[in-house]
């Protein structure tokens, strides 16, 4: 490794325990323990987990929690980056060092995303008409009850719309890779 490839590391580790060092900071004095946005986002984590666990149809139990993990993946891998762009912000991290908005990008999305998910399965309704359902009941309704309750700060042009396109295309893109893996597992099964 170069000096300067080193110079850069080094760089990038100070700037990180500086950042982390202000989130918990702001964490502390605006998002904590004493703050009703703290409780909404432990809500918002735990209560859809257990809708989950009365609702889920267990025959297809593992299909559905894959296709929930993936949501949950995608959500956060997009919403990192929305963040560390400068896309979005989201002002009550339910805990510090997490910009993403975990509550919501665990638990409430991935699992209304999930029931979804399975009711178009379960009574073979079109998935991509579902999946425009459920975002526009998560991008549209719930981005804008966030960005209403300052749960949510939006910059640089996005807006609820682009929350909206994006939560389609993840469930579309953890539609595509369900039914992949659906696939493979059938033919696994003539063989």
């Amino acid at each position: 490794m170069t000096t300067s490839q080193n110079e850069l590391i080094n760089q990038f580790r100070e700037l990180g325990k500086v950042v982390d060092n202000l989130s918990v900071d702001y964490w502390t004095e605006y998002a904590s323990f004493n703050t009703w946005q703290f409780w909404l986002n432990l809500i918002f984590l735990f209560v859809p987990l257990l809708v989950l666990l009365k609702f889920i149809d267990r025959s297809q139990i593992f299909r559905i929690l894959f296709f929930g993990f993936t949501i949950h993946a995608l959500m956060n891998y997009f919403d990192s980056i929305a963040v560390g762009k400068g896309f979005v912000f989201h002002p009550y991290p339910i805990f510090p060092l997490f910009d993403i908005n975990l509550s919501v990008n665990t638990s409430f999305i991935p699992v209304t995303f999930m029931l979804f998910y399975q009711y178009g399965v379960n009574k073979k309704k079109n998935m991509y008409i579902v999946g425009l359902v459920a975002a526009l009941f998560t991008g549209i309704i719930l981005g804008s009850l966030d960005d209403a309750i300052d749960l949510l700060r939006v910059y640089k042009g996005t807006n609820i719309f682009f929350i909206f396109l994006v939560d389609y295309i993840e469930f579309l893109l953890a539609y595509w890779l369900t039914c992949f893996f659906n696939r493979m597992r059938k033919k696994q099964e003539e063989i």
